[in-house]
C-alpha cells in the first residue's frame, strides 16, 4: 500500500471531480478546467509542485499512482494509469498558466 500525504489543495481541486461532469463523456481537458474551479495561485504552486514532486516524480508505478488518486476526494476514477497521468500533466500544465501563474 502507497501511503502519500495529499496536500488540502489538491484535494480542493479532486473535490471539483464529481460524478456530474459527466466523465465517460468529458474529454481530459474539460476535466482539468472543472478541477480548476475556484483555486488561486497560493492552491496552483502547492499542487504544481504535489505533482511534480510526488505524482510524476517517476517513483509510482501506474497502480501506485491510480491508489493514491483513489484515497482523494475525486468521484471519478482513471481505467489506466497512463490516462490518469496525461490528466495530471495537463492540470499540471493548466496551473503553470495564467492566472495561476504569472507567466
Amino acid at each position: 500500500m502507497t501511503t502519500v500525504t495529499i496536500p488540502p489543495p489538491f484535494k480542493k481541486a479532486c473535490r471539483n471531480l464529481g460524478q456530474n461532469i459527466g466523465y465517460e463523456q468529458a474529454s481530459l481537458d474539460t476535466m482539468v478546467l472543472y478541477a480548476l474551479s475556484g483555486l488561486d495561485r497560493h492552491d496552483a504552486s502547492v499542487i504544481r509542485q504535489f505533482i511534480d514532486d510526488e505524482l510524476l516524480s517517476g517513483r509510482h508505478n501506474d497502480e501506485a499512482l491510480q491508489e493514491i488518486w483513489r484515497s482523494t476526494p475525486a468521484s471519478i476514477y482513471f481505467h489506466e494509469g497512463s490516462e490518469l497521468r496525461k490528466f495530471l500533466g495537463l492540470l499540471r500544465t493548466a496551473l503553470g498558466r495564467r492566472p495561476y501563474s504569472g507567466n
